[in-house]
């Protein structure tokens, strides 16, 4: 038996660090996709290969590296354990081998492991006839805080539905329609970072400077209430000077550094509408909304001159796939 599942990317369009603080923010599923081949094998383990240059192989309690050296089961341990969620307590002969491809780099914003986790579940679930988006969710969502201690659920959700959302922790979520397609190019800036340092090192800020942190935080809800507003009635070029703003307050706490800002020069001097960091800062990756796909490329171009890798990208309405 065998099951392929396929689970898009993300991009924060709004809100990132302000949400862990109880802000809203926004979020949309990128058409840049991690896939993962799901079969049933003979021997009673459990065997992971993926292309970010890792790969292993469980039996019971027992890991065994193929490739990757030290690292490999720091990679591929969330994926393990997205496949025993779905695999639950259910008695079974044999195992499931499991090869993992991504069109994104990993660690850089964009939510590879909520999408990894997603497609494994997916495939995973799939063999045993579980196909219930829902039920999906809930397993990549606990596999996913294997790397991100407190993550919200809220990658895992726009991996899982596509499309784009507005969170909040009162909330929940809210499907947001948006009234023009969005052309958004993505600069990674190949700095590695930790979003846990990221998040606490915005902590120490708020510990330090109260006021001034809950002034950012009241402006970071509105713009995130003014973008939805935007999306909906197609405006982008608010949209677009929503972005530079909000990427003004994330230079404020401290989550942005020189490479980052040169970059979003870059995008706003090519004619980007807006740019901003997305996803924990300290490098990672820059968003830029362009005006329409013929735009992206020009950004794009900006981008490779700057130095960074370009990925030009769409919303993806699909979600998780099997």
């Amino acid at each position: 038996m065998m099951a392929v599942a396929s689970a898009p990317a993300k991009v924060i369009l709004f809100g990132e660090h302000f949400v862990v603080h109880g802000n809203p923010a926004l979020l949309a599923a990128i058409n840049k996709r991690i896939s993962v081949t799901a079969g049933t094998i003979e021997a009673e383990k459990i065997v992971i290969r993926s292309d970010i240059g890792a790969a292993g192989e469980y039996s019971g309690r027992v890991f065994k590296v193929l490739r990757g050296g030290k690292r490999a089961r720091v990679l591929i341990d969330p994926i393990h354990d997205a496949a025993r969620r779905a695999l639950g307590s259910r008695d079974r002969d044999g195992g499931i081998e499991i090869d993992l491809c991504s069109e994104i780099p990993y660690g850089i914003g964009l939510g590879s492991s909520a999408a990894s986790c997603v497609a494994t579940v997916g495939a995973v679930g799939s063999l045993l006839g579980r196909h219930d988006r829902r039920w999906i969710c809930e397993r990549a969502v606990e596999s996913e805080r294997m790397i991100h201690k407190n993550s919200s659920g809220a990658d895992c959700y726009i991996s899982t539905f596509g499309g784009l959302i507005r969170y909040g922790r009162k909330e929940g979520y809210k499907k947001i329609e948006s009234r023009e397609s969005l052309s958004i190019v993505i600069g990674n800036t190949g700095i590695k970072h930790n979003t846990g340092e990221m998040v606490a090192g915005v902590a120490k800020f708020k510990a330090r400077k109260p006021k001034v942190f809950q002034e950012l935080m009241t402006r970071a809800d509105e713009i995130c209430s003014d973008a939805a507003s935007a999306l909906e009635s197609g405006e982008l070029e608010r949209l677009g000077l929503l972005m530079n703003e909000n990427q003004l307050l994330l230079q404020q706490i401290g989550v942005s550094n020189k490479k980052v800002d040169e970059l979003v020069r870059a995008c706003s001097a090519a004619g980007a509408l807006g740019a901003k960091i997305t996803g924990a800062g300290g490098g990672g990756s820059v968003i830029a909304l362009a005006a329409n796909e013929k735009e992206s490329a020009r950004l794009a171009e900006s981008i490779r001159q700057a130095g960074c890798d370009p990925i030009e990208a769409q919303i993806d309405y699909k979600g998780l796939v099997v």
